[in-house]
């Protein structure tokens, strides 16, 4: 032993026995504000483990004011908070063997505090992307081919995103120590709610007594996993958020490559497809290359069968991968073939959520068995999702490796009617399945901008279903919604204002499912909204019961909104429960416009949904001269409808009329064809913009109400005048410009218009109440309502047509308005 090494033990023997000495009376870490502890780290400790000892240098420091040095030594007169696992912890018998999935272990005596658990470091194979560009894809890649032999794509590319360079750790480094920390700030009052400053409680104490305690802690469930919809452009906050909610990543149960979708990834280069086109879906008339950016496929394709086990073996065998995603690409639920062998594998006898379970599960399975036999050690992996949700009727058993990842929505379980099927289906999937051979994946999506405003809360029914799930399952996944990284600060509310509480409660009972819900949520209260507390808990109780019918009630969003109003003003929004609240606020402030046009009377079931352009299967809208021509290539048939009488006694129309919505971006798209057996005799009575002697003669006309405005009037005529109105409540209507560009066409049998139409967003109306529509894209929970109709002149003769009969021969009657909405 060097000189150097003896004299380091002798310190950390007589650091030892002086703290033996110093605790025949109370020991403290932290006394008055002055530090009496220091923290101990390994020589050359693991990535979590020093971030676990800055965590708790932090921490103790903002609690009392007093700050724990960070040392490889003890030293005399010092109690050792022991982090993560060391020489000392070794010699004190601290055993994390056999501890997994962030499990720790907790211990003290009168002379010190161990925290610990397993921490090995994360260390990446190659080939793998330190970047998303074009050079490392193609980099990553062609390492990979000269492993495969083929050219398949490498999902290593993604792997930087799993690495936090602010913290200096990965997702995939084991977290025990971290976990165990943690757990101590916990004891001491430190609460993580939410993401960021804001969301965290740190409580003033000047005086730490060191703990008694001696615990191991095991999760509940293994894969602990939030993802995030911009994991891959770096999530900030909500990185040590998750570390601090006590999550897991979960490689070593399900893999570092995408748990979803996977088959993608055989299907993605270019090259592949070029080479064999013959192993994706016949659609169209042809090969389906592109869809989703990887194309679909042919699940009867011999040579997509042996492509599909050629790349699965290189991953188990290269990357080493414990569980492969062998599930289909996403959208393949919706497709359609001429192929008739593919055809003939579905059963559409069985709805939606079986006309695919057995083509799909079929195939999976037959994969699945192949790889049982070549890596018996390894599993596979397939959702219940879209057209195969439903356990397939021709298989009994699967093969022993094969893991089926349930998608739900657990919000949703406080229809009870919603819940025993989802139990159901699930009885019926482990039936078929292996032992452990079950994962959940839960959607948390509510702050999406088409949706965003309600305040769904659902703590009983996280409560529930996780009891329920305990010891059923490998762990779950929740997909979270959260702004574009680009976009945050321009889209006017945090998205996880709301959604915090039934994440942060989610993780804490995947760490003891049993424990006490009403704790939870009274700490919650209580600690996050001080003296608000009480109206808050309020709010939310009324919300977690009533948020499911806000979309429809507006009774209940005036209660809603009353109670959060209650409740802001029993603390100063200064201070962090009032802007806290404020959040909240803000994020329900759709709710206040839906609330209006809730309360308005509605005659009209129609519901018209727009697709963005790229959906359709048309050229860019944007690509082409703007003309007024309807082309078809462009436009195609998706959507089109044809205009009916505005009453059932008009007389037979003479000319028909069809439209069609899409959206780019902010732009709505509307294409309009008049068809004419008399052009020579077009009614044309304006020429001019603005002139109200347009409504005389023939004309296509758009109204259009938003949440926050009711309503609008855009009319066109074949010479291409137009007319705008803003009808206001309860006022005859003022000249207005919505700022949209408008193209008419003449042809032989027909006149055509494209309209593109600016989504000027909420507030436009206070910026210039004479321009722009006020409102923002229309939504399913925050819709449009709109009419078109058409109105043709000849002589005595006034043919009116629109998109819903109003019943009255005037187009003007709002309460018909059918729904516009979009994603």
């Amino acid at each position: 032993m060097h000189s150097n090494d003896f004299m380091k033990r002798i310190l950390a023997l007589l650091s030892l026995s002086t703290c033996a000495a110093l605790h025949s009376a109370d020991t403290f870490l932290v006394q008055d504000g002055k530090p009496q502890a220091e923290i101990i780290l390994a020589e050359k400790p693991a990535r979590m483990a020093r971030l676990a000892a800055r965590e708790l240098q932090a921490y103790v420091q903002r609690i009392s004011g007093g700050r724990l040095e960070i040392v490889t030594e003890p030293h005399a007169g010092k109690v050792p908070v022991y982090v993560g696992v060391s020489r000392f912890t070794e010699e004190l018998k601290l055993s994390t063997q056999g501890l997994k999935n962030g499990a720790f272990l907790m211990a003290s005596t009168p002379q010190w505090l161990a925290l610990l658990g397993p921490d090995e470091d994360f260390v990446p194979i190659e080939p793998w992307g330190r970047d998303r560009s074009v050079k490392e894809t193609a980099r990553v890649n062609a390492e990979f081919d000269k492993i495969t032999g083929d050219t398949f794509w490498n999902n290593y590319r993604e792997l930087n995103a799993r690495y936090h360079k602010e913290l200096d750790v990965w997702d995939y480094d084991d977290a025990g120590t971290l976990n165990a920390v943690h757990e101590y700030l916990r004891s001491l009052g430190v609460r993580w709610f939410a993401p960021g400053e804001l969301g965290e409680v740190v409580p003033e104490q000047k005086t730490l007594p060191l703990p008694e305690v001696n615990k191991t802690v095991k999760p509940d469930f293994g894969m602990r996993r939030f993802t995030f919809y911009t994991d891959h452009t770096g999530i900030g906050d909500k990185g040590i958020w998750c570390f601090r909610l006590g999550l897991n990543n979960g490689h070593k149960i399900g893999g570092i490559t995408q748990i979803c979708h996977g088959i993608k990834f055989v299907l993605m280069r270019d090259e592949m497809k070029k080479a064999h086109p013959e192993m994706y879906l016949l659609t169209g008339g042809k090969r389906d290359t592109t869809t989703k950016g990887s194309g679909y496929p042919d699940l009867t394709s011999p040579l997509f069968f042996e492509k599909h086990l050629k790349f699965s073996r290189a991953m188990f065998d290269h990357f080493q991968e414990p569980m492969l995603s062998i599930d289909l690409v996403d959208g393949y639920g919706g497709m359609t073939s001429d192929d008739p062998k593919w055809m003939a594998q579905l059963t559409p006898e069985r709805g939606w959520p079986g006309s695919m379970s057995d083509h799909v599960f079929g195939y999976l399975n037959r994969v699945a068995l192949e790889l049982n036999k070549s890596h018996p050690d390894r599993l596979v992996s397939g959702l219940a999702y879209s057209g195969y949700k439903l356990p397939p009727e021709k298989i009994e058993k699967f093969s022993p490796n094969f893991v089926l990842i349930e998608t739900r929505q657990r919000q949703n379980f406080w229809d009870d009617a919603k819940r025993k099927e989802h139990q159901d289906m699930r009885a019926a999937w482990t039936k078929k399945l292996a032992a452990d051979r079950y994962l959940t994946w839960d959607y948390s999506i509510n702050a999406g901008p088409e949706q965003a405003g309600r305040p769904v809360y659902y703590t009983q029914q996280i409560s529930r279903d996780l009891r329920e799930l305990k010891g059923r399952t490998l762990g779950e996944m929740i997909e979270i919604y959260d702004h574009p990284a680009a976009k945050a600060a321009t889209m006017g509310y945090d998205p996880l204002s709301i959604e915090h509480l039934n994440l942060y409660i989610t993780s804490r009972l995947w760490w003891d499912a049993d424990q006490d819900l009403e704790a939870l949520l009274a700490d919650y209260f209580t600690t996050y909204f001080g003296p608000a507390a009480k109206p808050m808990r309020a709010f939310m109780d009324y919300s977690e019961a009533n948020w499911m019918h806000m979309g429809q009630d507006a009774e209940k969003i005036g209660q809603a909104i009353t109670l959060l109003a209650t409740a802001q003003t029993a603390a100063d929004p200064q201070s962090a429960p009032g802007k806290r609240m404020q959040k909240i606020a803000e994020m329900m402030k759709p709710l206040k416009a839906l609330q209006q046009q809730l309360s308005r009377k509605r005659e009209s079931d129609l519901v018209y949904r727009v697709l963005e352009a790229r959906q359709t299967g048309g050229k860019p809208l944007t690509s082409r001269p703007f003309d007024g021509q309807v082309l078809k290539e462009y436009w195609t048939d998706v959507r089109s409808v044809n205009l009916a009488n505005l009453t059932s006694t008009a007389p037979h129309r003479k000319a028909e009329t069809t439209f069609q919505i899409q959206r780019e971006g902010s732009i709505l798209h509307i294409g309009i064809i008049c068809h004419e057996p008399d052009m020579a005799g077009l009614n044309v009575t304006a020429t001019e913009p603005d002139d109200e002697k347009i409504l005389n003669g023939d004309y296509v006309t758009l109204l259009l109400e938003t949440p926050s405005r009711a309503y609008y009037e855009i009319t066109i005529n074949p010479a291409g005048a137009v007319y705008e109105t803003d009808h206001a409540e309860g006022g005859k209507g003022v000249k207005w410009a919505s700022g949209a560009q408008c193209a008419v066409h003449r042809g032989e049998k027909l006149w055509s218009l494209e309209l593109r139409l600016p989504i000027a967003g909420e507030g436009a109306f206070v910026l210039d109440p004479l321009k722009g529509i006020d409102g923002s894209q229309p939504k399913d929970l925050f819709p449009w309502h709109f009419n078109l109709g058409r109105q043709r002149v000849r002589g005595a003769n006034i043919e009116r047509t629109a998109y819903s009969a109003t019943g009255k021969d005037d187009f003007h009657v709002p309460e018909k308005f059918g729904k516009l909405w979009g994603k």
